[in-house]
């Protein structure tokens, strides 16, 4: 039966991007008040979507769940895009899930590399501040033996 935490899958994704990418990591949604590094340097929001179990044997667990990390760019001068923050995040959250995938293969939580997606777009926070926004979609499967 599947049975895996969602805080447990927010941990390790909080795990693999803090530092890494930046240190300004945040679950679920753009937090209601920002830092100063925040809104100069951006920031990541993560997102654990839908569960989905597969598992066919009891005490066996199979799942996976669609995740998305999107990356708040701060805007400069006239509203244009940094692109040098920008590829700093989409190059950072790339080689952070490419590098998971390809060498996480003990534990519970692993990246699937071929499902990934991506999109970019602006967005805005509580704040009246406004972000280019890069968005990463991947699945995390989800196996363990309960014995």
């Amino acid at each position: 039966m599947f049975t895996a935490s969602r805080s447990d899958i927010y941990d390790y994704l909080y795990d693999l991007f803090f530092g890494v990418v930046t240190e300004n990591v945040y679950e679920m949604k753009i937090p209601d008040e920002l830092t100063s590094s925040d809104t100069k340097d951006g920031f990541l929001v993560i997102n654990v979507g839908t569960g989905i179990d597969n598992s066919e044997f009891p005490e066996e667990a199979y799942g996976e769940v669609r995740c998305f990390v999107t990356a708040y760019i701060p805007k400069i001068s006239r509203g244009r895009v940094n692109h040098d923050i920008f590829a700093l995040f989409e190059n950072g959250i790339n080689n952070v899930i490419n590098e998971a995938s390809e060498n996480d293969t003990q534990g519970t939580f692993h990246i699937e590399k071929d499902n990934m997606l991506s999109a970019d777009g602006i967005d805005g926070s509580d704040a009246d501040n406004t972000f280019f926004t890069f968005i990463k979609s991947f699945i995390v499967n989800i196996e363990s033996n309960e014995d």
